[in-house]
């Protein structure tokens, strides 16, 4: 890809409290807005029973707020590891598999970027912890083939991933003028990851930086953690 030609594949970050779309284009603001104007999309579906249809993000929240009879289901991505993934919900009367859920939401992050951006996007970059589940590689690895199935089902046929927050020192880098040993902070809705990284402008545009890479370390504790022990 050249700096004046746009981005062959979309960047989904898919978190547990909120979730953003992002399509590089030069000259132009690479998060696309997903709803109301907003560049973020509460990970939240609610399958409203009265008008036997699911909505999204913060519309879903409105009308679960507004006492429309239903089902609200959030932190979505709290699923990705967990023995729940195999199994079916009822929704709406019928068995849904929580991997379909999945789909759901994530095919309603790609339809939103799609009409936005004007085009049809078939390779994908998503986002993920650095551990989806703490001291058990198996179903860490499970987690990311699960995520990676639901996408190629909704039409990706080029998956990749990139750690969250590599994402983010990667884009800290982009305005740093001398090197720097950068440590880096994700507390999200679900995980909290923590990367030691080296930084540095001549290193910015080098495809291969593992070897910048020192440590990195997480924990399957978040911000639904706290809310949930606050509320109970």
């Amino acid at each position: 890809m050249s700096d004046v030609s746009p981005a062959r594949a979309l960047g989904i970050d898919f978190g547990t409290s909120n979730s953003t779309v992002g399509w590089h284009r030069p000259g132009s603001e690479s998060l696309i807005a997903l709803e109301d104007g907003k560049i973020t999309l509460p990970s939240v579906v609610f399958f409203n029973i009265e008008e036997r249809r699911p909505v999204y993000g913060r519309l879903a929240l409105h009308e679960y707020l507004e006492g429309y009879e239903g089902r609200l289901m959030r932190s979505l991505k709290s699923l990705l590891g967990s023995k729940l993934i195999k199994h079916d919900t009822s929704v709406l009367g019928s068995a849904l598999p929580f991997k379909d859920l999945l789909g759901m939401f994530i095919g309603e992050l790609k339809k939103r970027a799609e009409a936005a951006a004007g085009r049809e996007f078939d390779q994908v970059v998503l986002g993920r912890p650095v551990f989806f589940v703490d001291e058990d590689p198996a179903a860490d690895q499970e987690a990311e083939d699960t995520l990676a199935e639901v996408a190629r089902k909704l039409g990706f046929k080029d998956v990749s991933f990139q750690y969250e927050p590599i994402a983010a020192a990667f884009d800290y880098e982009s305005g740093i003028s001398r090197e720097e040993l950068v440590l880096i902070v994700d507390i999200g809705g679900g995980t909290s990851d923590f990367t030691l990284i080296r930084l540095s402008p001549e290193r910015h545009q080098v495809a291969e930086r593992q070897s910048d890479i020192l440590a990195t370390g997480g924990v399957h504790i978040g911000g639904t953690d706290f809310d949930k022990q606050l509320s109970l």
